[in-house]
Parts: structure tokens; C-alpha cells; sequence
């Protein structure tokens, strides 16, 4: 959801069908009698990006996807 990585593609047979899942909300918040949606709650995300998520204070997929356009971009006019 975020970069876009595909672990088959990049690693072969090893790679099918892995992937981390990111909570929209944090389980701390929902509470213990809150059962997941895996549809509306869970969003499948690389294991770098999901670290990122949650680096520095949780930020949304959204902002996380901003970040790394303006990185890519600036990447490329500093060639």
C-alpha cells in the first residue's frame, strides 16, 4: 500500500505470499474486546515501510506515500 513492493517479483518463490500487516488503528486504542476487520482495519505494507509507519510517532500510509514521492523527486534533480 505504501511503496508498492512486490516480494514474489523480487524474490522468487521465496518471496509469495509475505507481506506485514499495519493497523489503521492502534490496538492500544481499540481495546481488547474489538475484533479486527481485516477489509477495514488492516492494510498490507512492506516490513521497511511498516517500521516507518511507526518511526518517529505513527503517521498514515498517506503522509508515509507523500514523503517518499518528495524524496524520489528531490533524488532525481540532485543528479
Amino acid at each position: 500500500m505504501v511503496c508498492e513492493f512486490n516480494f514474489e517479483a523480487f524474490y522468487g518463490e521465496r518471496g509469495k505470499g509475505f507481506i506485514h500487516v499495519h493497523h489503521l488503528s492502534s490496538l492500544a486504542e481499540i481495546g481488547q474486546e474489538y475484533e479486527v476487520d481485516p477489509v477495514n482495519d488492516l492494510r498490507p505494507v512492506c516490513p521497511n515501510c511498516h517500521a516507518m509507519l511507526h518511526r518517529k510517532g505513527n503517521i498514515g500510509i498517506e503522509e508515509l506515500q507523500i514523503e517518499i514521492s518528495f524524496n524520489k523527486a528531490l533524488q532525481r534533480t540532485s543528479r
